[in-house]
């Protein structure tokens, strides 16, 4: 599916002297459209993310942030040459999954502490109200390592998979609860639901996904393409 997806995106992307990141070409993009390849067609998901960060790696050249085709990435050397440099990506920060990528980009440029990162974070911050958000310690220590100096900086790929690991086990143990409850959902992290939603597909158990769904505003549902596209998919096969 990857190289096939890679394929049909463009290489690259020039704006006023600088190339653009291409936003699809970031992984975990590509895991979110490899997610929805599969539950679209009603089977189960290979794989998490932790897995499928570490196969991207293993398989293909990452520039910048974005993964290639080995033929496209000496198209993008060859063009990356010829710009002053790649524009930062602006990121809308609302829920947990932009804040973890804002500060994987912000630590990229430099280890920092938490002191520094936390008055440009609430800067950016504009969370959705129905947002459960962790706080900035708890987004850190689940993503990213700390050195010596208390500086907080991106982990090396076995790192981070054993990192993504954990803290799936910490969203399921959240979505657990939100399962047992009962009454509408207002508040909620929906990385907690994005998790669930993932192991019950993968259990076949589509009745749970339906009635948590029914919890849930269905503006937020709508505004979310993979969470709707669990609870749409799981009534396609309820109905069956």
């Amino acid at each position: 599916f990857v190289r096939t997806h890679l394929k049909q995106l463009p290489v690259f992307v020039e704006k006023d002297g600088k190339a653009e990141v291409i936003v699809a070409r970031q992984n975990y993009l590509l895991y979110d459209r490899m997610v929805a390849f599969h539950v679209q067609r009603g089977v189960a998901v290979p794989m998490g993310a932790a897995d499928f960060y570490a196969g991207l790696r293993q398989r293909f050249p990452e520039r910048d942030g974005m993964y290639f085709l080995p033929d496209q990435v000496l198209e993008y050397d060859k063009r990356r040459l010829m710009v002053r440099e790649v524009a930062q990506l602006s990121l809308f920060l609302h829920d947990e999954k932009s804040a973890i990528q804002w500060l994987r980009n912000e630590l990229e440029q430099k280890p920092q502490t938490y002191q520094e990162l936390h008055p440009k974070f609430l800067r950016e911050l504009h969370k959705a109200r129905h947002e459960k958000l962790p706080e900035l310690t708890e987004l850190l220590e689940q993503n990213f390592l700390k050195d010596d100096q208390g500086r907080w900086y991106v982990p090396d790929p076995g790192r981070q998979a054993d990192l993504e690991k954990v803290r799936q086990k910490a969203l399921l143990k959240e979505f657990e609860e939100y399962k047992e409850g009962r009454g509408r959902l207002r508040v909620f992290r929906t990385e907690a639901l994005r998790a669930g939603f993932k192991a019950c597909w993968d259990a076949k158990d589509y009745n749970t996904i339906v009635e948590v769904a029914k919890r849930i505003p269905d503006s937020v549902i709508e505004e979310d393409i993979t969470l709707m596209m669990y609870r749409d998919n799981a009534q396609t096969l309820l109905e069956r």
